[in-house]
């Protein structure tokens, strides 16, 4: 993950530990184990199968149980509330006196240890184990439940997962040597961890962390270092679907390397912890209710004849009495009737809880002015106190419990709420001198409990705190002010519940402010206004927490809504890693000159009024839903420029489903996408001034599309104007292979204005029974100072658009691309590339001008036949002809109708293209409907000429088999004559020059698509005598060759001009035996390789890449005869060829695949040579070699298909021919053991079909 500091300037502080954490395993970040014991990032409490991941991104396991929440858990990890007053450590932490919990959150309180109720049997047992007491009941977080320990001991299939947090030494593996390696000290952070397999001993039980590979260690395994004593550990209980203390950890073992440490954990000692509990907790007040009224004096409490005891302290203030005086006061329970209590005097009640078990009303003795300080108070789910006593001022109510405190005294309270739990209804009184505030501050903590303003005037703004988790404040139907809302996290919510009267909650920030909790909520969104009123109108104010309102009104400044950073332990942020907010507001009203900006990851879902010169921003990844009414002047601006976005999470588009009407501009600045998903009715402008805008849906406005920009998606303009080197696609983005075609049509109601350049991307389903295609239509003109090139990517099975096989593209056939109902030329528009690519067959776009389309394919509005329609049909060609397709009645550039001129309109010209640059297609879907084979023309004169052209590089294709077997044959034939022209029984090594031409003549004809061609060759052949063995009447030698060349092979073809480049490697062999009698066998093998590059004039070079092999033998068997200085050398003989090419695809997404190819040839010749020497020259020979190859083998067979479908159409490749051959050279010896030599080679085809080639040879011998 990337890691951005300043993410949100004032939406959160930013610290970045480094990613190194506890005893803690080598593989998984550090910062995975803090999360975890913070329940931060995506470790939040109850998420299930949460999947943990290595550090080298794969996956380190799945965490089979629900996320334990550790908000119970001190913020130093070393002690956990199991009580509200109570929380449980281990003896020998003597050192802490106070907790807090939250994870040192920013509105946090802390708690005072009073007792630390230590284990008696510490000392003597080793119970190291304490139950400390607490000045105040915990409002921060709920007590974990506590499990009976031996219940797990007896019962391992319901408590499987255990889990822990501490805050000790904190080590991580080194992957290497297995050593802990140390991190930081204790109680400077948290870290969290899992076990596996405990063993049980009495009163404790201990495991041992496992590292990989083992395969029992855990995504969190984790060991106890020094400062983690007092920490918890958790086991799930499987019936019961929840998370339980099962102790406390005293200490840590060792181990032998960083895993296999041993680690301990106390049991929870229940009876201990229950008795201390008990031994604080006086008898319940069971009051009834036909008794009276309930007193609550300074020595009692009484009703009627019952009296109860109470113990607190006697200072006015708890904070004023010492810890043992707090650890004297006792908790207290109402569990009476219910009724009336009246404090006939002040109570402290110390740090003593009290709790209501049914519904009652505390009051103050009549003129007492009675008031109550204690720990806390405890209102049991379902039940409500009216509470209309004050407290005093330095002291803090506590209030905890699902049931209601409903806060109704008189004047000013002095005293501080915080709230943990349940429902306080702020609903204070009045006094005659008109005072009131129900207290002088409120804290809402740990995302439970609910603050009701119940009145006016009953809490400053400024005196509200929302807390670790936070909760909600609920307006109530009273409007209330915030200048700065304070809060930790984003637990904070602010809502009204009450339907029959709105709440509006107004922000009047005099500096840049940032609210990252919640405004309303799903159930009551109608109920809220919020009004965004800063000081000054350059004021900011970021909501990053969501909302659901019924108004927003932006009166001056800018209000951003936003989404936000991932929590991380730490105050850590990632920049790929945020949370998506949603703003969903009934109505929102951007007064003029303010400003709303919409950020990423926010997503706006309202009816926005954009009054006059008011703007609205929307930054990259944000989303804008509903609808949108602009006033004069007004501006959407659509921004994604990359220094306003910090997020790396996720693609830069911005998107619009909304429907904007009225009258103003939306603009977009920067790359990135803009999606508009909606039909809009505004006028003024769209201008694009980089990126995309993908439009699914309308604009009536004027789109101006600016230089390299792109206009996508099914979509309706009225007038467009494109400047320079702007791309069109109606379908955004491409369909994956397995989706079915779906076109989609960019229509333009009015005139789109083209500049130079252009591009429109096409896709065009090649479907026999019912082609379909993207299209552009313009139903008014199109005007351009250059031709659109059009770019088609094919897909389906492809077909034959020469439905009437009469050789020429008719008005009906093929498919439309392309319509414009008002004026325009036949160069309005060219192909990419010249021509369209459907596996072998190439297409053409044909211009069919107003008169000469067809009314039956019109989609232009209007009727009739007075348009222009731009359709792809088959290239077809006359045998004879150039590539110009097939035009029956050459005429001028016809002139559109002006719908009253009856002169006939020509013939449509198709578009010549002039664009040499190759735009290779994309790859569109596959297709599986099969294709039909090529037409037979029909059998009148008109077309029975005339053919479907293939695309330039076919012809390179069918050409391939018999160049590389007519040169293969020719190399070969070169080693063996020079081997055995200069055999001299001695062992040597020679080197031969070559060069040559074939000339290629196909017996196939231009209707089967027979292609002559020319090949050169440039090459060398180097090669020796590597055995001779023999006496007076045997003879056998080995001779060995390696030969290369370069050869270029050019088709003669009226499909185009294509050029394929061989570079070959050749082994040869040649085993030669001679009997004194004159008698010769020669056997002969050679295998070689060749790589070719094909190019055309179309698409540049390397349209394709060849990689092929050929293997091969001969057996000549002759009868030397000699007389005198002549020898004569007759032969018969036989031989084979095989080749293999591997199947490929080229530039178009033509695949090609050749059947193996086996060339059986029959051999009769004559050698000849006659030596003789010359006294000062040395000796000369003179040889002449002929050759008669017939050719015994059939045509070649090939397939040619396309990535589209599976389908393809067989071509036959003609075979190499049989010919004859003459070789004629001269050979001189200045030296015994030098030899120079020089020759040339001619071959004559002797059939229609075969090669006619000339080759030179110049070389040198030498012997051994």
């Amino acid at each position: 993950m990337k890691w951005k500091p300043k993410l949100l300037s004032s939406l959160i502080a930013l610290a970045l530990f480094d990613a190194d954490a506890g005893i803690m395993r080598e593989d998984v970040s550090v910062q995975d184990y803090r999360d975890f014991a913070e329940n931060l990032g995506k470790y939040e409490a109850g998420e299930e199968n949460i999947e943990v991941f290595k550090m080298d991104g794969t996956s380190a396991g799945v965490l089979n149980f629900p996320m334990p929440d550790f908000g119970a858990v001190s913020s130093l990890g070393i002690a956990t509330l199991i009580s509200p007053s109570y929380i449980v450590s281990v003896a020998h932490n003597g050192g802490y006196t106070s907790v807090d919990f939250g994870n040192h959150a920013k509105y946090r309180t802390t708690y005072k240890l009073i007792s630390r109720n230590i284990h008696p049997a510490y000392e003597t047992w080793g119970k190291d184990f304490h139950v400390p007491r607490l000045n105040k009941v915990v409002t921060d977080a709920a007590p974990v439940p506590m499990v009976d320990t031996q219940q797990v001991r007896n019962n391992p299939e319901r408590y499987v997962y255990y889990a822990r947090v501490g805050s000790g030494t904190q080590y991580q593996v080194d992957p290497v040597t297995k050593k802990p390696v140390y991190l930081t000290g204790a109680y400077n952070w948290k870290s969290g961890g899992t076990m596996v397999n405990p063993t049980f001993e009495p009163s404790r039980l201990r495991w041992v962390n496992y590292g990989p590979p083992d395969s029992r260690a855990q995504p969190f395994s984790s060991a106890i270092q020094a400062g983690d004593s007092g920490s918890p550990l958790y086991v799930y209980d499987n019936l019961e679907k929840e998370w339980k203390i099962y102790g406390v950890s005293p200490w840590g073992g060792t181990g032998k390397t960083g895993y296999d440490y041993l680690s301990y954990t106390l049991d929870m000692q229940l009876n201990f912890l229950n008795g201390v509990i008990a031994e604080n907790t006086d008898p319940d007040v069971t009051d009834i209710a036909a008794d009276g009224d309930i007193h609550w004096t300074a020595a009692n409490i009484t009703q009627g004849e019952n009296s109860w005891q109470w113990h607190g302290v006697n200072t006015a203030l708890p904070s004023q009495a010492t810890n043992d005086e707090l650890n004297a006061s006792k908790d207290l329970r109402f569990a009476g009737d219910g009724g009336l209590i009246v404090l006939d005097s002040a109570v402290n009640h110390g740090a003593a809880k009290l709790q209501f078990s049914n519904d009652y009303r505390v009051v103050s003795a009549e003129g007492a002015d009675s008031t109550w300080v204690g720990g806390g108070i405890e209102v049991d789910a379902d039940k409500t106190v009216d509470w209309e006593v004050n407290g005093l001022d330095g002291d803090t109510l506590h209030k905890i419990g699902e049931g209601t405190l409903y806060v109704n005294a008189v004047g000013n309270n002095g005293g501080a709420l915080n709230v943990g739990d349940g429902l306080v209804v702020l609903a204070q009184q009045a006094n005659e001198a008109g005072e009131q505030k129900a207290f002088s501050k409120v804290t809402i903590v740990s995302g439970r409990p609910t603050v009701q303003i119940g009145g006016e005037n009953q809490i400053e703004s400024s005196d509200i705190y929302f807390g670790y988790r936070g909760g909600n404040l609920d307006l109530n139907g009273y409007d209330m002010a915030f200048s700065t809302i304070n809060h930790s996290d984003s637990g904070a919510a602010i809502i009204n519940s009450n339907a029959d009267q709105i709440s509006t909650l107004t922000l009047n920030n005099s500096s840049n402010q940032t609210f990252v909790g919640h405004l309303g909520s799903q159930e009551t969104a109608s109920n809220l206004n919020v009004d965004y009123a800063p000081d000054s109108s350059a004021g900011i104010w970021d909501l990053a927490g969501g909302a659901d309102l019924n108004q927003l009104s932006v009166q001056n400044g800018i209000l951003r809504l936003v989404g936000r950073p991932t929590p991380h332990a730490g105050d850590t942020v990632f920049s790929d890693d945020w949370i998506d907010e949603t703003y969903n507001v009934n109505q929102v009203d951007v007064a003029s000159h303010a400003t709303l900006r919409v950020n990423e990851h926010a997503t706006l879902n309202a009816n926005v009024k954009l009054n006059e010169q008011a703007n609205m921003m929307l930054n990259s990844k944000s989303h804008l839903s509903g609808q949108v009414e602009l006033a004069s002047g007004s501006v959407i601006s659509v921004d994604q420029t990359d220094s306003k976005t910090t997020s790396t999470d996720g693609n830069n588009d911005v998107i619009i489903d909304a429907a904007i009407s009225g009258n103003g501009t939306l603009k977009k600045m920067a790359p990135g996408a803009l999606y508009i998903n909606s039909d809009n009715t505004f006028t003024g402008s769209t201008h694009i001034y980089s990126g995309a805008l993908i439009l699914n849906g309308s604009l009536t406005s004027t789109v101006t599309m600016e230089q390299n920009t792109v206009l996508a998606g099914n979509s309706t303009v009225t007038d467009l104007i494109l400047k320079d080197d702007v791309q069109l696609l109606p379908q955004w983005p491409a369909e994956s292979e397995s989706d079915a075609f779906m076109p989609a049509t960019q229509t333009v109601n009015g005139t789109l204005a083209a500049g130079n350049n252009n591009l429109l991307s096409l896709r065009a389903h090649f479907d026999p029974s019912f082609a379909q295609t993207d299209k552009l239509l313009i139903n008014g003109d199109m005007v351009s100072s250059a031709p659109v090139t059009v770019q088609v990517t094919p897909s389906g099975a492809g077909f034959f658009t020469d439905t009437d096989n009469d050789g020429a593209a008719d008005n009906q056939e093929g498919i439309s691309l392309i319509q414009v109902a008002g004026n325009a030329t036949k160069n309005s528009f060219k192909l990419a590339g010249e021509y369209v690519a459907r596996g072998a067959y190439a297409y053409n776009l044909y211009a069919f001008a107003p008169g000469r389309s067809s009314e039956e394919q019109r989609d232009v509005e209007g009727s009739g036949d007075q348009f222009w329609d731009y359709r792809l049909q088959n290239n077809m060609l006359t045998e004879g002809d150039n590539t110009v397709p097939v035009d029956n009645t050459p005429v001028p550039d016809p002139t559109p109708d002006d719908g009253g001129d009856d002169t006939p309109v020509p013939d449509p010209t198709p578009d010549d293209g002039g664009d040499e640059t190759p735009i290779p297609d994309p790859t569109p879907d596959d297709g599986d409907i099969p294709v039909p084979p090529a037409p037979t023309p029909d059998e009148d004169d008109n077309g029975k000429n005339t053919r479907p052209a293939v695309t330039p590089q076919v012809p390179s294709y069918l050409s391939l088999p018999s160049a590389l077997l007519s040169y293969n044959s020719r190399v070969n034939e070169t080693f063996r004559n020079q081997t055995l022209a200069q055999d001299d029984k001695k062992l040597h090594m020679f080197f031969q020059y070559l060069n040559g031409e074939d000339k290629y003549h196909s017996s196939l004809g231009f209707m089967n698509y027979g292609y002559d061609y020319t090949q050169k060759e440039e090459g060398w052949l180097f090669g020796g005598k590597v055995l001779q063995l023999g006496n007076d009447t045997h003879a056998l030698g080995l001779s060995l060759g390696l030969s290369s060349a370069n050869l270029d092979v050019t088709p003669d073809a009226a499909d185009g001009n294509s050029k394929t480049q061989y570079t070959t490697w050749g082994l040869s062999s040649l085993l030669s035996y001679q009997y004194v009698s004159g008698l010769t066998v020669d056997v002969a093998s050679d295998v070689a390789i060749y790589d070719g590059n094909v190019s055309t004039d179309l698409r540049g070079s390397d349209v394709a890449d060849i990689s092929a092999k050929s293997f091969g033998g001969s057996v000549d068997v002759g009868y030397k005869i000699q007389a005198g200085n002549h020898v004569l050398t007759p032969l018969v003989g036989f031989g084979i060829q095989r080749l293999q090419v591997d199947d490929f695809t080229d530039v178009d997404n033509t695949k090609v695949h050749y059947d193996d190819i086996t060339r059986p040839t029959a051999r009769l010749g004559m050698r000849y040579r006659y030596d003789w020497d010359t006294a000062n020259a040395g000796k000369w020979a003179v040889t002449a070699n002929t050759l008669f190859i017939k050719d015994l083998s059939d045509d070649a067979s090939m397939d040619i298909g396309d990535t589209y479908s599976d389908v393809s159409n067989s071509f036959r490749s003609g075979a190499t021919g049989s010919s004859g051959m003459i070789d004629l050279g001269i050979i001189s010896n200045p030296t015994p053991n030098v030899s120079l030599n020089t020759g040339v080679q001619y071959q004559h085809r002797i059939e229609d079909e075969g090669v006619d080639y000339w080759q030179a040879i110049a070389g040198v011998k030498v012997s051994f």
